[in-house]
């Protein structure tokens, strides 16, 4: 597969100098958003049915706003990328549902960020013909470096994390792909959370209808702020790889791992020096990405 095959034509601008402003805005309250509802997920007893219950009223918010703002339509050519993506959806919202029921939110975290940089930043650059620079590498590995020296601990949680990543690592390139056949941000993100969930809700096995009734009547409240934090999370990233490319602008969202280490303290986990140490890293590294 090339950038020709995925629609980039050949001799096409390629993204150079800083990210725009309203792309790092945007990023960078994605970063924010997404970490806090991973948090509120974290917090839930149940974190399977809980996801499904959060995907659920996300893509209910998602496509009330694309009916509210007119946009609720997906261009033809737009429609296989909106399934691919449902189905990257599908794979990281179990998977992350499942590293989080194991591992502690930090670990969980950091290992699915800095995993899927690892992925997304070689494939949007080979597919989708995004120009770098050695400073926005050096930021990159400096981004990835930190994220995944916050890992601790093993196990098949470790492997639900390494899964969850390569979802991460895919979903931004399917996005930008359906964000280029123009299909508008709400109505892409609630097909793709609408077309995920039977699958979140089949892995629940034969008590999943008990299982997301409890959920809604113990967390019910918490998961609604939270779908409202997934939707604007999603929706402001999307804005933002309209602007700029899937390469820079997931490298500074993953930026989110420091908001995720500060939710992980007020959820009880002590940060070590080590998970310290890899947040500076990660500060350090969005600086030189954005640069």
């Amino acid at each position: 597969m090339t950038a020709t095959s995925l629609g980039v034509r050949r001799g096409a601008p390629v993204l150079r100098g800083r990210v725009p402003p309203t792309a790092l805005a945007l990023i960078l309250a994605s970063a924010a958003t997404h970490a806090t509802w991973n948090a509120l997920l974290k917090r839930s007893r149940d974190t399977a049915a809980a996801a499904a219950v959060l995907v659920a009223l996300a893509a209910s918010l998602s496509a009330a706003i694309a009916v509210a703002t007119g946009t609720a339509h997906l261009p033809r050519l737009a429609i296989p990328w909106a399934f691919a993506s449902a189905a990257v959806e599908a794979v990281y919202f179990a998977t992350l549902a499942a590293a989080m029921a194991r591992l502690p939110l930090g670990t969980a975290y950091g290992v699915a960020r800095g995993g899927g940089q690892l992925l997304t930043w070689p494939l949007s650059i080979l597919l989708l013909g995004e120009a770098v620079s050695l400073t926005s590498v050096i930021g990159a590995a400096l981004i990835t470096v930190g994220l995944l020296s916050t890992a601790r601990g093993g196990g098949r949680g470790l492997l639900w994390a390494v899964a969850c990543a390569c979802a991460i690592g895919l979903y931004p390139l399917t996005y930008k792909r359906a964000l280029a056949e123009g299909a508008p941000e709400a109505a892409l993100f609630a097909v793709s959370l609408c077309f995920s969930l039977p699958l979140q809700i089949v892995l629940l096995g034969r008590t999943r209808w008990t299982r997301l009734a409890d959920t809604l009547r113990t967390d019910g409240r918490a998961l609604g702020f939270g779908a409202v934090l997934c939707a604007v999370s999603f929706l402001s990233f999307l804005a933002a790889l309209e602007i700029d490319g899937a390469g820079r602008a997931s490298a500074l969202r993953n930026t989110s791992v420091l908001f995720a280490l500060i939710a992980a303290r007020i959820l009880g986990e002590r940060p070590t020096a080590r998970a310290i140490g890899g947040a500076v890293l990660i500060a350090v590294g969005a600086v030189l990405v954005v640069g």
